[in-house]
């Protein structure tokens, strides 16, 4: 079944696509991130860069949804590439230029943060249009693997590449893997299942509540599929302070350990993502609430390891990794369920719904995290984390077995 999807020319396609931009995005954070911290030489003004991306992602995710399902996805998402070609060139331009207005800089997360909201959706609604329902699920695990595996080696290369050429020239190769990827995306044809879709229609504003509407009732009619939403972004509530404070502060006290050992900590966790991203590109399941909430249980385990890891630096490193283990099995079956269970002019819309939940939840994780900055010692952070995914797991398992008793029994009857 894996090879019948690298001789699917359209998902070839998309996949070279998605490479070569996954690439240059990893030149362009690398890029910004060092250029700012040159130029600001604050901590707190790198963590400001996340903000204008959750933001543009809350403004207009729904709006993305929409124009995903009413319109060609394809087009959608050379339309965004494009228009990050753009943003990309004039953030290369400023550095080139030694401009170091912070403001200009979030303006310009707060523009990537739009466009990528719009490629988002119409990306998961071109996969349900070119892979066949059965390779949903693999096809989502290719692609998740192949961003895992160039984030943990691209650093290596770009790092040597940023010592041998200006800082502004990687901005640029952000550009031009854009551009590459315009091309890619413009060469994928619909099998002749994809849907039938109204390009000449207009989009008014009642006509984007209804659409919203649709997509909001889809989910209440949807009790599995809102179940799935659920459970699989409500462990995000304290997965991102966890990871962000956490293993920072967890470094700093592993016997007074330097960067280089937050790299470890990370390099493992990175380690567990692309070993979860193998299993479920190969995995075959129809169970999507019931792995999500096993991904959710190894990062519980994870984390209550990392509870002794001051210690013992070897359980740190297995608490990482085993943690890391558990993020492709939330996220992959959370978005393959979308593009099975939702009805087929619903996809981007439930999509948008998902990431809002994961980005409003991830807010609040971030609010968590300056409330307990400084407040709590780092293994305790660990441990109350670790148990709330346990009760979370131990929850969501008791309803996914009452859920499907009852299903059976409707069966029987």
């Amino acid at each position: 079944m894996e090879a019948s999807l690298w001789k699917n020319r359209s998902f070839l396609k998309l996949w070279l696509a998605q490479l070569t931009a996954n690439i240059g995005d990893q030149c362009y954070s690398f890029a910004l991130l060092w250029y700012l911290l040159q130029a600001t030489k604050s901590g707190s003004a790198l963590s400001l860069l996340a903000i204008p991306e959750m933001v543009a992602g809350l403004l207009f995710y729904l709006v993305g949804g929409v124009l995903a399902d009413r319109f060609s996805p394809r087009l959608l998402m050379v339309g965004a590439d494009i228009a990050r070609v753009a943003v990309v060139i004039g953030v290369g331009v400023m550095a080139a230029y030694g401009i170091e207005n912070f403001a200009f800089f979030l303006a310009a997360q707060f523009l990537l943060g739009v466009f990528s909201s719009v490629f988002q959706p119409a990306r998961t609604v071109a996969l349900t249009n070119i892979i066949p329902l059965e390779s949903l699920s693999r096809a989502n695990g290719i692609l998740d693997t192949t961003f895992r595996t160039i984030r943990i080696l691209a650093p290596m290369t770009i790092g040597l590449l940023a010592s041998a050429v200006p800082l502004s020239t990687l901005f640029f190769v952000n550009a031009g893997s854009y551009l590459v990827s315009v091309f890619f995306v413009f060469a994928i044809q619909y099998s002749p299942r994809s849907r039938q879709v109204d390009h000449t229609s207009k989009l008014t504003i009642q006509q984007y509540r209804q659409d919203i509407s649709t997509g909001v009732s889809e989910l209440r009619q949807n009790q599995p599929l809102f179940l799935v939403l659920l459970f699989g972004n409500i462990g995000y509530l304290i997965w991102l302070v966890t990871y962000n404070v956490g293993f920072p502060f967890l470094a700093e006290r592993m016997n007074q350990g330097d960067g280089s050992t937050l790299a470890m900590l990370m390099g493992f966790y990175g380690v567990g993502n692309l070993l979860g991203s193998l299993y479920m590109s190969r995995a075959y399941y129809t169970r999507h609430l019931f792995v999500i909430l096993m991904g959710w249980m190894m990062q519980a385990g994870g984390f209550l390891l990392l509870t002794g890891g001051i210690s013992l630096h070897w359980i740190a490193f297995l608490g990482a990794a085993l943690a890391g283990i558990g993020g492709p099995l939330i996220g992959i079956p959370t978005v393959t369920a979308i593009q099975i269970k939702t009805s087929e002019t619903n996809v981007g819309k439930v999509y948008a719904i998902n990431m809002l939940l994961f980005t409003f939840f991830g807010m609040l994780s971030s609010i968590l995290g300056a409330v307990w900055l400084g407040k709590l010692p780092v293994q305790q952070l660990f441990l109350i984390s670790g148990l709330f995914l346990a009760v979370l797991t131990v929850v969501g398992l008791y309803v996914e077995k009452h859920k499907n008793a009852k299903k059976h029994q409707s069966f029987g009857a």
